[in-house]
């Protein structure tokens, strides 16, 4: 799957490319991460961690129905465009630009996905959180799932009123400051609930 995007980064208009990653994509992904400040790690992944969890990493990289991942990263240059017959973006050309962010939906229980995102810092608050958001949330959606949640933050309960236009939204107290925050897709009024 291949889509482009134009999205404000810093200083200048870049289209963005995003596409399922590949084992080939293994070596920039743990770039990207490095890249990645600490505090950034942290809120993806709640704890101090130093180096992308390998197994997580193996399985969005595996291509797998059940970890549906997706990676983006700018074309190698303004107004590049690159072909979009899917046969014709495999190999470096496509790489070209780095990798800047991944994604992914996580089948944890029938019927059910936790969603991930993981956006290197200097790309954060530039709109390709949410254009990643939008395409999980398809990718749900074409597999027949019917809720999906994320762990997040407190201080990152902002990211409920993303998921809102979605579904039902339901925010719910877990542990040490995370919020447990789920959607039921398309079912009932467009609404979050706060749960104590």
């Amino acid at each position: 799957m291949i889509s482009l995007d134009t999205r404000a980064t810093p200083g200048t208009d870049r289209l963005i490319r995003v596409w399922r990653p590949a084992t080939a994509d293994h070596e920039e992904l743990a770039r990207m991460f490095e890249r990645c400040t600490l505090e950034t790690r942290y809120r993806r992944f709640h704890g101090p961690v130093k180096a992308i969890p390998g197994r997580y990493l193996a399985d969005a990289l595996s291509g797998s129905p059940f970890h549906y991942a997706l990676v983006a990263g700018p074309l190698p240059g303004p107004g590049a465009v690159p072909a979009l017959d899917p046969a014709a973006v495999s190999g470096p050309d496509t790489r070209a630009g780095g990798i800047v962010a991944l994604a992914s939906c996580r089948t944890v229980d029938e019927g059910a996905a936790e969603l991930g995102l993981l956006i290197e810092d200097a790309w954060q608050c530039h709109g390709l959180g949410t254009r990643l958001l939008r395409d999980l949330v398809a990718h749900a959606r074409r597999a027949h799932l019917r809720v999906v949640g994320a762990q997040v933050l407190a201080e990152q309960a902002w990211i409920a009123s993303l998921l809102r236009p979605y579904g039902t939204c339901r925010v719910r107290s877990a542990w040490g400051g995370v919020l447990n925050v789920t959607v039921r897709l398309g079912a009932g009024p467009q609404t979050t609930r706060a749960v104590r």
